[in-house]
């Protein structure tokens, strides 16, 4: 299955390679710096890490690389993930294969297309914004909602483990709560910079992170 998956996502990727450029009908990049990656409620690496991004989109099809790399010497928490998604409508899913290369860009085992596959699936209720994500190999479920309370953006995390420890310590539980704002710092007539605040708080390994970050 993991390998059915991979060639898949593989196929879609040399799709866009190969897709006329007047069929490509959107195209961004860009990147965050925030003072430490924590995803799910877990960090992951430590210090600062930059955060770039590239995605092209034709129709309701999308793809992209999202990378983090942190700025010490250390290469811990280094992340390079290639991702697809296609918007249904009322649900939107999404095939991420997530790989951790080395200070120097290389891989001690496999490779970029040879990481951990996720398959998720999202959709807003209201004003819920769902996320599910699977991964097939580690057989780790997690389930989120994010929702607003006045300015601030709220998420509460679920996350179960199957055959490895990897949310909740081969477990169940909490694992991310967490508390969002955002504001643009104006720097000039023609320019602000946005930035963003997070507290997040994993109630089961009782750890809590203040992240801060901008984009750019």
């Amino acid at each position: 299955m993991k390998t059915f998956i991979k060639y898949n996502l593989l196929l879609v990727s040399l799709i866009f390679c190969f897709t006329p450029a007047q069929e490509v009908k959107s195209q961004d990049f860009g990147a965050d710096v925030v003072s430490s990656y924590v995803w799910r409620g877990t960090q992951f690496g430590t210090g600062p890490h930059v955060q770039p991004w590239m995605e092209l989109g034709a129709g309701n099809l999308t793809g992209g690389i999202w990378g983090s790399f942190g700025l010490n010497d250390d290469a811990s928490g280094n992340e390079l993930d290639l991702w697809v998604s296609y918007d249904f409508g009322p649900l939107a899913v999404t095939v991420t294969n997530y790989s951790f290369p080395g200070a120097d860009g290389t891989y001690s085992a496999g490779g970029v297309f040879d990481g951990d596959i996720e398959v998720s699936g999202s959709a807003s209720l209201g004003p819920i914004d769902l996320t599910v994500g699977y991964f097939t190999d580690l057989e780790a479920l997690y389930v989120e909602a994010g929702f607003p309370v006045g300015p601030v953006g709220v998420a509460v995390g679920f996350g179960s483990d199957g055959a490895d420890a990897f949310y909740a310590g081969g477990e169940s539980g909490l694992v991310n709560l967490s508390f969002s704002g955002e504001k643009d710092i104006k720097i000039s007539e023609d320019y602000a910079l946005p930035v963003f605040g997070s507290f997040i708080y994993n109630p089961d390994a009782e750890a809590a992170f203040l992240v801060f970050g901008f984009s750019f």
